[in-house]
């Protein structure tokens, strides 16, 4: 019951880190920068402390936290691993479903919603 509860306690803390910069919607010469902000800043704090927390902490710190501040704090562990470990095929695989399949199916479905619209 304790893992649940450094995951709720984690998500709520980095969800709500992540609802200020939402809210103080920064931008540099009209480019919205606040999430790429949330996510150098929560991937760098991954790096820092990467595999210097296990069990409830990990859960806590990572998922809970860090996943729900950043979009990408996931994705960098699990590349830096592939990269780590030299394959580096499944890297470049993995880049390309998390970046480029996955924006390419958001986009293809936004298409859809809008037909079954009309």
């Amino acid at each position: 019951m304790s893992s649940y509860l450094a995951l709720i306690i984690g998500a709520v803390i980095g969800s709500t880190f992540r609802y200020v910069f939402t809210l103080l919607n920064f931008s540099v010469n009209g480019m919205p920068i606040s999430t790429a902000l949330v996510n150098v800043i929560g991937s760098s704090l991954a790096g820092f402390f990467l595999y210097k927390f296990n069990n409830t902490a990990y859960i806590f710190l990572y998922i809970g936290l860090f996943g729900s501040f950043t979009t990408l704090s996931s994705f960098n562990i699990e590349m830096f691993e592939l990269i780590h470990d030299k394959f580096f095929f499944k890297a470049f695989a993995f880049f390309l479903i998390n970046i480029i399949i996955s924006f390419l199916f958001f986009y293809l479905f936004h298409i859809l919603s809008l037909k079954i619209a009309d």
